[in-house]
């Protein structure tokens, strides 16, 4: 018998494995310092799929520069640019509201599933640039990120500013 379990992981040992450093909001002053690692692996992943996106642009626009998916490519660069920085820019863990107001376990647990979801798919988006990217799917999935990240940013605030 091996010492490893069989048994799936939850999400929080999921995002443990996927992100060094991060501890699971397991504590109030490190609430701040794990959203800010989840933000960064999001988007870390989010701009290496735009960089990916720009490598094809240009080895497209050196074979023929009137190619349509170029400007298809510059959308999807565009609408990556945005969401990360989004993602990036975004308060980190709403530090102000939780000094004065508590978090609960039941929050954080859907802190932790929108993270595992928003990683899965920033690391889908990443999968997409890099293998033959279908610009309809790239769409969908960013605009995925965008509203998740913005329903899983509402849970830092207390319930009744939602």
């Amino acid at each position: 018998m091996s010492g490893v379990s069989d048994s799936p992981l939850a999400p929080l040992e999921k995002l443990e494995l996927m992100i060094p450093g991060f501890k699971g909001y397991k504590r109030k002053d490190l609430i701040r310092q794990d959203d800010v690692l989840v933000r960064q692996a999001i988007k870390m992943r989010l701009v290496n799929a735009q960089e990916e996106l720009g490598l094809k642009e240009s080895r497209l626009a050196a074979q023929n520069p009137f190619d349509p998916r170029i400007s298809e490519y510059e959308e999807l660069q565009s609408l990556l640019r945005s969401v990360s920085e989004e993602v990036g820019a975004a308060p980190a863990g709403m530090y102000t509201f939780y000094t004065r107001f508590k978090l609960f376990e039941e929050d954080m647990m859907k802190i932790v599933e929108y993270d595992l979801r928003l990683l899965n798919t920033a690391d889908e988006v990443l999968k997409q640039a890099r293998g033959e990217c279908d610009p309809a799917t790239l769409r969908r999935l960013i605009e995925e990120i965008r509203v998740a990240f913005n329903d899983r940013q509402r849970l830092f605030s207390p319930e009744k500013l939602r």
